[in-house]
C-alpha cells in the first residue's frame, strides 16, 4: 500500500505507530473522512506535502487531497497548548517551500492555495479540556477579531472517548483499540514490551488491524517500546525544565533583594566596602547602582 512519508526510517529520528499507519494514503484519507464527515472517493489523490527535514521530523502527517485541501494531522499523547503556533510555522513553511511560486505573489492575479485543515488526534490519558485550540489565545493583546487565526480542532481518539470519528474510521478505531488494551495490560503489572505482544496477538485473534499488524509486527513493536520510552523522556527533561525554571526565578529573587539591600544601604550613606561585605556585590554593580540613584 502506497506510504505518503517521504523517508523511510531515519537513524536521526524514529517513527511513530500513528506516522507509519495513517501514512498510508488509503488510511489517511480514511482518517481524513472521518474527522470532516466527508466521503472522498478511495481513489482521491493524495498527495504528500513538500517538507525539509525539520518539517518532517517535527510533523506529523501533512497531505494535499487532490489540489482543494491540504491537511495537517498531529497526535498527541499529552496535551500541549501551543500546537497552533507550531501548525503555524509547518503550513507557512510547506506553502513557501513549493505549493507558491513566490514570483506571482507580486502579481495581481490571485495565488491560489489548497484550503488548510488542522487537526490534533489526542490519546492521552488526561482530559484535554477544549475541542478546539486557536492561534490566537497566544496573543498577548486579546482581539475580538484577530487579524491572523489559526484553529486546530482536537479529536479524542482514546478508547470510549464517544467520538464518532472512531466509528467511521475502522482504522482509527483500531488503532484506539490497540493502544487501550496496552494500557489495561500495563494497569495488571505487565511489563511493556508483554503488554504490547499481548495487546497486538489479541487484535490480530479479533480482526483489529489484522492486515497491518501481520507485515509489521515486529515494527510494530519497536515504534510502540520507543514511543513509551521517549513520553518517559519528554516527562522528565519537562520536569528538570521547571526544577531549573524555579531555581533561576529563585536565584533572580535573591540578587534583585542584594541590589535592594545595596541601594538602601547607599542611601543611608554606608561606604561601598561595607556594602560588599554585607551584599557579596561586586565594587562595580554597586557604583552601577550609586550611578543610577
Amino acid at each position: 500500500m502506497e506510504n505518503l512519508l517521504n523517508q523511510k526510517t531515519d537513524h536521526r529520528y524514529k517513527d511513530t505507530l500513528f506516522r507509519t499507519l495513517f501514512g498510508e494514503r488509503k488510511h489517511f484519507l480514511e482518517l481524513y473522512n472521518a474527522v470532516a464527515d466527508e466521503h472522498y472517493p478511495d481513489d482521491t489523490p493524495v498527495i504528500p506535502c513538500p517538507s525539509n527535514e525539520i518539517i518532517a521530523r517535527n510533523n506529523d502527517l501533512a497531505a494535499c487531497i487532490g489540489d482543494q485541501l491540504i491537511v495537517f494531522f498531529e497526535h498527541q499523547s499529552s496535551r500541549s497548548i501551543n500546537m497552533p503556533l507550531r501548525l503555524l510555522s509547518y503550513v507557512t513553511d510547506i506553502i513557501n517551500l513549493n505549493i507558491v511560486n513566490k514570483n506571482k505573489l507580486f502579481g495581481n492575479t490571485q495565488v491560489k492555495i489548497p484550503t488548510p485543515k488542522f487537526y490534533v488526534m489526542y490519546n492521552g490519558e488526561q482530559s484535554f479540556g477544549s475541542k478546539e485550540q486557536r492561534l490566537s489565545e497566544a496573543f498577548i493583546l486579546h482581539d475580538n477579531e484577530p487579524s491572523l487565526e489559526l484553529i486546530a480542532k482536537v479529536i479524542d481518539i482514546n478508547a470510549g472517548s464517544g467520538e464518532t470519528a472512531l466509528t467511521r474510521s475502522v482504522t482509527l478505531q483500531g488503532y484506539s483499540l490497540l493502544i487501550d488494551k496496552i494500557r489495561k495490560n500495563e494497569c495488571t503489572g505487565m511489563p511493556r514490551d508483554k503488554a504490547i505482544v499481548k495487546a497486538m496477538d489479541s487484535c490480530i485473534d479479533e480482526d483489529i488491524l489484522v492486515e497491518f499488524l501481520k507485515a509489521h509486527y515486529t515494527e510494530v513493536l519497536r515504534m510502540l517500546n520507543w514511543e513509551y520510552d521517549a513520553d518517559a523522556v519528554e516527562r522528565v527533561k519537562r520536569e528538570e525544565e521547571r526544577e531549573e525554571g524555579r531555581r533561576e526565578g529563585l536565584a533572580e529573587g535573591k540578587a534583585e533583594e542584594k541590589i535592594l539591600i545595596a541601594q538602601n544601604l547607599l542611601n543611608l550613606g554606608v561606604s561601598i566596602d561595607k556594602i560588599i561585605t554585607a551584599t557579596g556585590l561586586t565594587q562595580e554593580e554597586i557604583e552601577g547602582l550609586s550611578n543610577i540613584r
